[in-house]
């Protein structure tokens, strides 16, 4: 069988747990620096002496350079050989961190970042759709989720080791370091996806509904990316050690796993809707604990209700754009406005945000959330109606 190119086609085999860690792995290593923004963004600013809108700045470059991927990926990863095109995105990625070392120029550190996130989301959307083409992709998603809040763990716990002795080269090394384990893990992977013709559906996929839910993925991480790059910088601010912070946002992170694990035993038993409306309180009901005083037990609490309330949103976000768009090509695009909107988030804070004072941030990660779940509400409500008896 060979692909429209005339390429040999691998599918990838049923219960091949080499490719499915190799794709989970590789996700890790295309998200590694977003997974580690809040205490690589406190380093950047300790060391590098940037200000609270410049952060801001890095952090929305990184993403758009994720975003760009996303939507450059739809174009060729059905076209493209998966290992040569997962050992150039590897090499840049590794390129860009590298080069990022001496470089303590604002602007200079910006673009090499943004390449980087460039890199780093190709090779993420890479490892989402080999692990799509397994046939049971939804073991191959838990595994990558499972991947990438462990390697969370264990980072945030080292986060203040790597601050204290490396500083900014030390997360730049260790980000290196794993795009040089990814081109081990390249070998396990299939030479070329399945041969899929695009499904042609009736009608376009700019329905209202299918709008509404991507605007409301957009918004979403609108409030998503505002939160993780400035929560470590609120901790601090508020008289909170770093090594406190981080221990919390790593404890946060592993117990966060109990958001998927309830959204996989919830399934759609209770609807689309209501979890997303649950977990836009429990946002709404996180971050208001973080205005005025802070005591750690309160950043603690804040930290796993978030942690909790993103992971079951996002299952849900999914379904959603999946049942109002009927060309079933929406979930496609859904990453996009994600990291569109993680983009936004930060630039959008970046514009008000103070040194000592973080409540832009807070109202502003409210607003995003609360408009965000307007539109996914809106979206299904609108499906509801066009639905024939």
């Amino acid at each position: 069988m060979t692909d429209a190119a005339g390429h040999p086609v691998s599918p990838v085999p049923s219960g091949d747990a080499l490719v499915m860690l190799a794709g989970a792995m590789l996700s890790v290593i295309g998200f590694a620096t977003f997974l580690l923004l809040p205490p690589f963004i406190e380093v950047v600013a300790t060391r590098l002496g940037y200000s609270e809108s410049q952060l801001g700045v890095l952090s929305a470059l990184i993403m758009s350079g994720q975003t760009l991927a996303s939507l450059a990926s739809s174009q060729w990863v059905r076209r493209a050989g998966w290992r040569r095109a997962a050992t150039l995105s590897l090499a840049g990625l590794l390129l860009a961190n590298l080069a990022s070392i001496p470089v303590r120029g604002f602007a200079a550190f910006c673009v090499l970042q943004c390449l980087g996130g460039f890199c780093g989301g190709s090779l993420y959307s890479l490892s989402l759709t080999v692990l799509s083409d397994c046939r049971r992709p939804d073991r191959g998603f838990a595994y990558a989720v499972g991947a990438q809040t462990l390697y969370q763990v264990f980072t945030f716990f080292a986060g203040p080791v790597l601050a204290a002795h490396g500083g900014v080269v030390a997360f730049l090394g260790l980000f290196a370091a794993l795009c040089i384990g990814g081109f081990v893990l390249v070998r396990w992977l299939p030479a070329h996806g399945r041969d899929r013709a695009p499904a042609v559906a009736a009608g376009g996929l700019l329905t209202a509904p299918a709008v509404l839910a991507l605007a409301g993925c957009f918004l979403f991480y609108v409030n998503v990316n505002a939160y993780w790059t400035y929560i470590e910088r609120i901790g601090t601010a508020a008289g909170l050690g770093v090594s406190a912070v981080s221990n919390s946002l790593a404890f946060s992170n592993a117990a966060s796993l109990g958001g998927v694990a309830l959204a996989a035993w919830l399934g759609f038993r209770r609807g689309l809707l209501l979890p997303i409306a649950v977990s836009a309180v429990a946002v709404v009901g996180s971050v208001l604990l973080l205005l005025g005083p802070v005591p750690l037990s309160a950043f603690l609490v804040s930290a796993v209700l978030y942690g909790n309330a993103w992971n079951l949103s996002i299952t849900y976000q999914y379904g959603t754009v999946h049942a109002v768009d009927r060309t079933r090509r929406g979930v496609a695009l859904a990453p996009a406005f994600h990291n569109a909107g993680g983009a936004a988030g930060p630039a959008l804070a970046a514009l008000f945000v103070s040194e000592r004072n973080h409540d832009s941030v807070i109202w502003l990660v409210t607003a995003s959330v609360l408009a965000s779940l307007a539109c996914f509400a809106l979206g299904l409500a609108l499906r509801a109606r066009s639905r024939p008896a």
